[in-house]
């Protein structure tokens, strides 16, 4: 993820600019605001951009501890947005 520099983040992986786009470094809420979550340290976690609008996108979106078990499960096969590289 980046936070400050699309570009450079960019040409080290060698996308697009809209590619790298996706993955901007966001705050996302594990429980939401509209659904009692509080703005607090445990409740917030680092995502790209691609995964928070993604999550909340889905019909049924995860809860966090299901959330935290599909990106644990991605991760482990590697295979974590890298079709988006």
């Amino acid at each position: 993820m980046w936070q400050n520099n699309i570009g450079q983040y960019a040409r080290k992986h060698g996308i697009s600019l809209a590619r790298a786009r996706f993955f901007q470094c966001t705050g996302e809420h594990l429980v939401a605001h509209s659904e009692g979550g509080s703005a607090s340290d445990k409740n917030i976690v680092a995502a790209c951009l691609f995964c928070n609008q993604g999550r909340h996108k889905r019909k049924n979106p995860p809860g966090p501890s299901e959330y935290v078990n599909l990106v644990q499960k991605r991760l482990e096969r590697g295979a974590w947005n890298s079709h988006l590289l």
